[in-house]
């Protein structure tokens, strides 16, 4: 499993890349851990996209995650999520509680670049 982050306009960006499972799910809770104090007031994304195999160690990453959020007061968003975490997620009554997106969400135009762009 290998974990990154860049921050993006929208928040932070995580992405979860290779095998998501018991072995590596205590690391993965660390890193998190570890970003969301850094960036305690951005919105978190967690790009599962470069996943290759999730089991139900995915569940309690996730849920640690969205408990941390909660407790900072942050938005989380799961984005890229490939058929089988879906399952496993939905499976678990996740998908009704964190918010899930095929792709990173655009960020809403200013008042600014809408009147510079001549939209307006």
């Amino acid at each position: 499993m290998k974990l990154s982050h860049i921050r993006i306009p929208q928040g932070i960006l995580i992405r979860f890349s290779g095998e998501l499972d018991h072995h590596e799910a205590g690391k993965c809770i660390e890193y998190l851990e570890k970003i969301m104090t850094l960036y305690s007031t951005d919105r978190i994304f967690l790009d599962f996209s470069t996943l290759t195999f999730m089991d139900s160690s995915g569940i309690a990453v996730v849920l640690n995650a969205q408990r941390n959020t909660l407790g900072a007061g942050q938005k989380l968003c799961i984005v890229g999520a490939p058929p089988f975490a879906v399952r496993i997620l939905k499976t678990a009554g996740l998908t009704s509680r964190i918010r899930m997106e095929p792709m990173i969400p655009e960020m809403p135009k200013t008042e600014q670049e809408v009147c510079t762009n001549g939209t307006k």
